[in-house]
């Protein structure tokens, strides 16, 4: 499918701007901190298969809602991960170049996506990795940054972490609906629109969402290259939900992305150049669960299907030159007993069929089945006491069976309004089939590591400060090797480092958030720092809603010195603006600025940066 202007402007202009309408109003949703603190145990996290309070969980974990990024007006899910501590996000140029995401220091493929409970990482990238350059943030409800190790959640490919992305539902009555429309700096235009509607029986979110940008070079016009790389997207996506009774529950998701990205090529011993490159990308995902409570609600039984697809081509001078086709299938049950208040244990099996084909290119043909099995324990022997733990078993095609543990434990010291957290986990990481295609002789990589940190509330829990240390050792870390153009496992690759979180309240209309990460990533067979990863790392956010129609906010990012492609990059700040006002209930009007100061940077190696721009646009809701 073609995306262009035209198309994305008929699909605008056939929802009429009175009937349209958008989310909460960023104002709306803020003036929801003028509660008394900053409510510890309102945050349930479903990342670590139980929904726990976010007090109660002893990994460490961070979670972003769909009002932080309304606020902030971050249109990508890579841009609501860039202010996450611990976090590191890599982009190749313009709007649709390949966006990547690392955890604590690790290479990006070793991070799993999860939306709905569907594993999004591309079978046919060569590391398993996912690309975030594409997935809008209109339908996001909430995303939760599990760090570290969580192969015993989620099997392969999450050593570093998990990021679990919970999209939108829908009201249980009645029908409703939202829109905005946004445009500005590099022939911008995006919007996106919901129907959201139902009852006690059945209830659903139909949703589509879309950009075109004329964008900017992904080659860094700093060093002569001055060809600007297009971006065309469009998103279609839904959820719905059936209650036939009280112990059923049946729930259907899917998401269906197509992109086309121009961007540049690269010349050896000169980096990236300007150059006719186009990439064309469908990206499908679909699942059905179906969930059965039994003995009173103490035993909840849950089975899932899950099918995923990602079709990309590659064009040079408008001739194919590469293409991937990725596909996923999953299939799970997951057993949920409670037979006490302070007790839950889940157990569960799950078989995965993952398929590579290329027919343009390097890479080939590879299929790798996995059949897995898992238990897990949640208790709680006093009231402020949470204990996890929990053992998997993972059988792939071609590799030894792989059997990983991990334990945590949240404590909520009384009296002292002190919450510690430690866990320790192993993980590990097949080789993907796009890996294998080089070279088929590739072992699995295998992880352990610990983190352990204090968060401590001041002020009748208007403050919060958490510091978190963490470890992580990874044998056998498969990298890809450019003088024999092949990838291969290296013996060793070390991770540690410190997070430390600062959130206050300082007034019922002022808040401020920042973070800070210190980053020490070592490949300790070559003694070389990993690739795109700063040592020190800076985020903060400031809202302000002086009444309760205007909203004001400040982002900045300090990004320190990092190694990317045998070159030193220097450090850089950024500051973006955004502001809202609502006209009326219903009408709402936003603007931001970005890279306010013009920075002229680069966060990897010959890649083009934004410049200074500006944004704007309006939001409806019914």
């Amino acid at each position: 499918m073609k995306k262009t202007l035209f198309l994305l402007s008929s699909i605008f202009m056939s929802v009429p701007l009175t009937s349209a309408v958008l989310a909460q109003s960023a104002f709306q949703n803020n003036n929801q901190l003028e509660q008394d603190d900053l409510q510890k145990d309102e945050i349930i996290v479903t990342g670590t298969r139980f929904a726990t309070p976010i007090d109660q969980v002893g990994r460490s974990v961070s979670v972003v809602d769909a009002s932080e990024i309304e606020i902030r007006q971050q249109r990508f899910l890579f841009d609501v991960l860039t202010t996450q501590p611990g976090v590191q996000v890599n982009r190749s140029g313009s709007f649709g170049s390949l966006a990547t995401v690392s955890v604590r220091g690790l290479p990006s493929g070793q991070t799993l996506v999860v939306q709905d409970g569907i594993v999004l990482n591309n079978p046919s990238s060569f590391d398993n990795g996912f690309n975030f350059a594409n997935f809008d943030s209109a339908d996001i409800e909430r995303v939760e940054v599990l760090r570290g190790a969580q192969s015993v959640l989620y099997g392969s490919d999450a050593i570093g972490g998990v990021i679990n992305i919970v999209t939108k539902g829908a009201n249980k009555e009645g029908i409703g609906g939202n829109a905005f429309i946004e445009g500005g700096t590099f022939g911008t235009f995006r919007g996106a629109g919901s129907i959201v509607g139902g009852n006690d029986f059945a209830s659903g979110r139909l949703s589509i969402s879309g950009i075109t940008s004329q964008g900017f070079s992904s080659a860094d016009a700093a060093n002569g290259n001055i060809e600007n790389d297009g971006f065309n997207n469009i998103t279609f996506s839904t959820k719905g939900q059936i209650r036939p009774t009280e112990k059923i529950d049946l729930t259907v998701i899917a998401r269906y992305q197509d992109s086309e990205n121009e961007f540049d090529g690269f010349a050896f011993g000169v980096g990236p150049v300007d150059g006719d490159e186009v990439g064309e990308t469908e990206e499908f995902s679909i699942a059905g669960i179906a969930t059965y409570t039994a003995l009173n609600g103490t035993l909840s039984n849950r089975l899932s299907v899950s099918y995923l697809l990602n079709d990309q081509v590659t064009f040079t001078d408008g001739a194919a030159s590469f293409d991937a086709l990725g596909t996923r299938i999953s299939y799970e049950y997951q057993g949920t007993f409670k037979p006490l208040e302070e007790l839950s244990i889940i157990g569960g099996a799950e078989y995965d069929e993952q398929e590579s084909r290329v027919d343009i290119g390097f890479g080939g043909n590879q299929e790798i089945e996995t059949v897995s099995g898992f238990a897990l324990l949640q208790f709680q022997p006093v009231s402020f006491v949470t204990l996890n733990g929990g053992v998997r078993h993972d059988a792939a095609t071609g590799f030894d069976n792989e059997t990983t543990f991990n334990v945590s434990t949240a404590i909520r010291v009384p009296q002292t309004n002190t919450l510690i957290r430690a866990s320790y986990a192993e993980g590990f990481r097949a080789p993907s089939a796009g890996e294998l295609s080089f070279n088929p002789a590739l072992f699995a990589e295998f992880s352990d590591g610990f983190d352990i940190g204090v968060e401590q509330y001041f002020f009748e829990d208007r403050l919060k400060l958490g510091v978190i240390y963490f470890d992580q050792q990874i044998d056998d870390l498969i990298a890809f090797d450019l003088e024999a153009f092949t990838f291969v496992n290296i013996q060793e690759f070390s991770a540690t480092g410190v997070e430390v979180t600062l959130d206050a309240i300082l007034s019922p209309q002022v808040t401020f958030s920042a973070s800070y990460t210190f980053t020490d990533a070592l490949n300790i067979s070559t003694v070389t720092p990993a690739g795109n990863q700063p040592r020190n790392r800076v985020s903060a956010e400031f809202v302000l809603t002086p009444t309760e129609k205007l909203s004001l906010s400040i982002g900045a990012l300090y990004n320190g010195e990092e190694f990317s492609g045998g070159n030193i990059l220097n450090d850089f700040f950024l500051v973006n603006l955004r502001t809202s006002y609502a006209l009326t209930d219903q009408l709402e009007i936003f603007g931001r600025i970005e890279n306010l100061t013009d920075a002229n940077y680069q966060d990897n190696f010959g890649f083009g940066t934004a410049p200074l721009s500006g944004f704007g646009g309006v939001r409806v809701k019914f």
